[in-house]
């Protein structure tokens, strides 16, 4: 799935490495760095990025290619099949503030998204255009792209091809999604900022990252699986994890912080006892509509662009829904389709280790749609694809809606066909979440230090309370940049 070749992009894939009892470990120690950076959420581009900016400063990026995880797919090579790149709306960082996390509201935030692009459009109160992301528009629409606009229309939203999703307040506008592109080819997150940091001086481990280095309870360094030994690489001034969600939770609670009980059943001597640690799972969760294309739109010009818009189910608030319009390429087949995404799901799971060996697969259980709100909130956007979909100016485009959601139409039936159609849009967050210490959800401070322990951080989508309303990559990012100023600044203010 796209957002996870994003989150990604720039991890190789390891081959699968031995456990070794602690007591039988080849330990071979390594140059000392000031910061150990862990890779695998985009927040960790970010992150060494702007550490690296910093002149002297010793960062070394652990390349985390656990034994466990599948192979990455290629990242997208086409425009076209580039994921929207959206911040946001503004309530869902004012909410992250309102839960206790001073610092992280909207207008707190916003510079840090400013300082990462560089908007085709040029710098403004919104937007920035001397980062090292450059993000652009498409602007080269066919008319099936035109026709879902005017048909959004029809359904009661507003439309406009030039719509910035990435302004503070993106709602109920149809439009075509901005992109991260350069030189009409895409611009990822390896090119924009890996690339600089390696010229400033960072060094890139790869291995399997097997616990973070805990002394007297404080983060001193990580160690590293790599062939049939392991690697220390200390850190003087602090570890910062940049894991993806379920990584970030697996790697605190084979380091000792976690739910104390859990730790001690897996046999992992507790450093700090947050219960936090792996719950708050959650995920985006979208159902696929398709309808038959007929012959106009099946002889459509290639384009670049993607069409949608963030919407509301009922009363939501940030908008809840996403709504993606599909052209027959990207709708695999003669089809038409519109995917409607739940973007800020309720249900919660959680994560757990499934042993104390660091190659072990952790368990996960993400409980999607457990809530009757998250239900009702896909059946709702179903309901509305289904109208938009029926608009006159679709006709000449869009044939029969296919077999396999047609017959769902009453309200048992749509939810039913939710239960089973839907799927998970690798759009996790929330297991190392924000929050006061005592609160017993939390597991890091609003400068992303981890509750109880010394020198460590986490950042990326792991620290979101909740995830944004939207493809998560470009609030991880801003939450990398804001990791590494924390970072810099010092001993993490304790809440």
């Amino acid at each position: 799935m796209q957002s996870r070749l994003t989150r990604r992009a720039f991890l190789t894939t390891a081959g699968a490495l031995p456990f070794t009892p602690f007591a039988a470990r080849a330990l071979r120690a390594q140059p000392s760095a000031d910061v150990v950076v862990i890779g695998g959420d985009p927040a960790a581009f970010a992150a060494v990025y702007r550490l690296t900016r910093t002149a002297g400063l010793r960062v070394v990026l652990v390349d985390d290619a656990p034994a466990w995880r599948p192979p990455t797919p290629p990242a997208p090579t086409t425009i076209a099949a580039l994921p929207p790149f959206a911040r946001g709306h503004q309530v869902c960082f004012d909410s992250w503030r309102d839960l206790g996390n001073s610092g992280w509201g909207y207008e707190d935030v916003l510079p840090s998204f400013k300082r990462l692009e560089k908007y085709e459009g040029g710098a403004s109160e919104y937007r920035g255009d001397s980062g090292p992301l450059s993000v652009a528009h498409c602007w080269d629409p066919h008319a099936l792209h035109r026709a879902f606009l005017l048909a959004s229309v029809s359904g009661g939203f507003q439309q406009d091809s030039r719509h910035d999703f990435n302004g503070p307040r993106s709602q109920s506008f149809a439009g075509y999604y901005q992109k991260a592109t350069l030189d009409d080819a895409p611009h990822t997150f390896d090119a924009a900022f890996l690339a600089p940091a390696k010229t400033a001086g960072l060094t890139v481990v790869t291995g399997a990252v097997t616990r973070v280095v805990m002394e007297k309870g404080r983060a001193v360094g990580v160690e590293v699986a790599r062939g049939t030994g392991r690697e220390v690489i200390r850190a003087a001034r602090g570890v910062l994890v940049c894991a993806e969600p379920v990584r970030a939770a697996q790697l605190l609670m084979l380091s000792g912080i976690g739910p104390a009980g859990h730790l001690k059943v897996m046999g992992v001597p507790v450093v700090a006892d947050r219960p936090g640690v792996g719950g708050n799972l959650h995920d985006q969760q979208a159902v696929a509509l398709r309808w038959r294309a007929l012959e106009p739109a099946l002889g459509l010009a290639e384009s670049t662009v993607s069409a949608g818009m963030f919407t509301v189910s009922l009363n939501a608030s940030p908008p809840d829904l996403q709504m993606d319009y599909l052209d027959p390429r990207a709708a695999g087949g003669p089809l038409l389709g519109i995917d409607v995404i739940l973007t800020q799901p309720t249900s919660r799971g959680e994560v757990r280790l499934a042993s104390a060996d660091p190659q072990a697969a952790p368990a996960v259980r993400l409980n999607a749609l457990a809530t009757e709100a998250d239900v009702t909130a896909l059946v709702q956007g179903v309901r509305l694809a289904r109208f938009i979909a029926a608009s006159p100016q679709l006709d000449r485009l869009r044939g029969d809606e296919t077999a396999e959601t047609a017959a769902a139409v009453p309200l048992a039936a749509l939810q039913a066909l939710v239960k089973q159609a839907a799927r998970a849009r690798a759009h996790l967050a929330g297991t190392c979440a924000m929050g006061r210490a005592g609160d017993a959800a939390a597991v890091v401070d609003a400068t992303l230090a981890v509750h109880g322990v010394e020198g460590l951080r986490v950042a990326g989508a792991a620290v979101m309370p909740v995830v944004v309303n939207a493809p998560p990559a470009a609030a991880a990012l801003m939450i990398g940049d804001r990791a590494a100023d924390f970072l810099l600044a010092g001993p993490a203010a304790r809440a």
